[in-house]
């Protein structure tokens, strides 16, 4: 048996939509595959999009079957479910681990600079098989996904490869890409209005923190087209953050505006992600000049704890 899991603590867009395509993907062509999804995706799934007959919640792993990880490659997360024996293929966009796997697994671990894990499971369906057997509804799962990780498009992270695939994905999809992401934003930003504290706990990650690597800081993160509404929760942000983590950094993305607001939990990472993002401060909030995914602030952060540098 091949398995597909969710790695880690909840579920978003881009690892949802690439387990069920590969799943499905593998079962037309006859192989044994099933998902592990043991929890409900997050707001970045909306409902309309989730197909819970393909979300398996059972994890029956077993010493001769393989497991397929997709968009995760932190080590002690995926060590938790399957050892590295076992590994079928790593499919991850996100920086950090590339030589730890290359040593480890070789060429088993593709981990490249991306806008979205749903792309390269796009590409690989036509490579193997017929884009004419991905279903509707395959292909708005994984439109969804590319337009939430490439931020509708104007994220540094976003590929020509990206584009492509989405330009092709909304043809099966029998839509356009302009109504889609309208549609998809739209029910976005009303799932996260509608339950603020469940929104941004379930897209929140636990990092160490860059001014003390004993300590975990909590890193979440809200997407929207417009933050106008969500900027104004301030106090009960802050209120769910506190109660969950000691150490945080709340990063609300705002495509409409092309700009980050963020909140943490203390001067000093105040000070230090202004000076590593060259943010400006406007009351409580401290704003980009231009959008960051998670995984570039991850990056920086990575590259300026290597350097030495903040």
């Amino acid at each position: 048996m091949i398995w597909l899991p969710i790695v880690g603590n909840y579920a978003d867009i881009d690892a949802y939509a690439s387990i069920l395509a590969y799943a499905d993907l593998l079962s037309q062509r006859g192989k044994a595959a099933q998902t592990y999804i043991p929890m409900a995706p997050n707001y970045s799934v909306p409902k309309e999009l989730r197909l819970p007959s393909q979300e398996n919640a059972t994890f029956d792993f077993q010493p001769d079957d393989e497991a397929i990880i997709l968009d995760v490659s932190i080590p002690e997360a995926i060590n938790r479910l399957v050892p590295d024996n076992q590994i079928l293929e790593i499919i991850d966009h996100h920086p950090g681990y590339e030589a730890y796997w290359q040593e480890r697994i070789g060429n088993k671990a593709i981990i490249e600079k991306i806008g979205a894990v749903a792309t390269s499971i796009f590409e690989w369906w036509g490579e193997c098989w017929d884009y004419d057997k991905m279903s509707p509804q395959i292909a708005r799962l994984l439109l969804g996904a590319i337009l939430d990780n490439t931020l509708n498009f104007t994220a540094n992270t976003t590929t020509e490869r990206d584009r492509l695939a989405a330009k092709k994905l909304a043809e099966i999809a029998n839509t356009t890409l302009a109504d889609y992401a309208t549609w998809y934003f739209s029910a976005v930003s009303n799932a996260i209005i509608s339950d603020l504290p469940q929104a941004l706990l379930n897209d929140c990650k636990p990092l160490k923190s860059p001014l003390d690597s004993t300590n975990t800081l909590g890193f979440g993160q809200l997407t929207l087209w417009a933050a106008k509404d969500i900027i104004k929760q301030q106090e009960q942000i802050q209120k769910i953050m506190n109660a969950n983590y000691t150490d945080w950094i709340v990063s609300i993305i705002c495509i409409s505006e092309q700009k980050n607001y963020i909140l943490t939990s203390s001067s000093s990472l105040d000070s230090y992600f202004t000076k590593l993002l060259d943010l400006k401060k406007q009351n409580q909030w401290l704003i980009s000049n231009h959008l960051y995914l998670r995984k570039e602030i991850i990056g920086k952060v990575l590259v300026a704890s290597s350097q030495d540098t903040l």
